[in-house]
């Protein structure tokens, strides 16, 4: 689980936690199967006996377009290119590409 300061790992009995979610991939298994999404933004709340997630962006694996993840990784970079650190925009275009590369990454991983 992609938390904003790094990854989570909850098993079951897990202590009460309340997180902010980051970009990547949520992973969960249900009925003996590992279980993929691509999570950006929003928060996950974990109690001793269920696990909630609301977050801002999901899609499963089979629900990303390669083609537009790839022109998405492809523009960031170019624009990632003209920009310093202090840019306004810097940060933004840069979960941009976070976003595109983790979703080429899982669903290329699925597939």
């Amino acid at each position: 689980l992609p938390g904003e300061l790094g990854q989570l790992g909850i098993l079951p009995g897990h202590h009460p936690l309340l997180a902010s979610l980051g970009i990547g991939e949520l992973i969960y298994r249900k009925g003996g199967k590992e279980h993929s999404v691509f999570v950006a933004g929003g928060f996950v709340e974990v109690l001793t006996d269920r696990v909630t997630v609301l977050a801002g962006e999901a899609q499963l694996p089979s629900e990303i377009d390669l083609e537009e993840a790839r022109a998405q990784k492809e523009e960031a970079e170019g624009e990632l290119k003209g920009l310093i650190p202090l840019d306004p925009r810097y940060e933004e275009v840069l979960m941009k590409l976070q976003k595109a590369s983790r979703k080429l990454e899982i669903a290329q991983r699925s597939s």
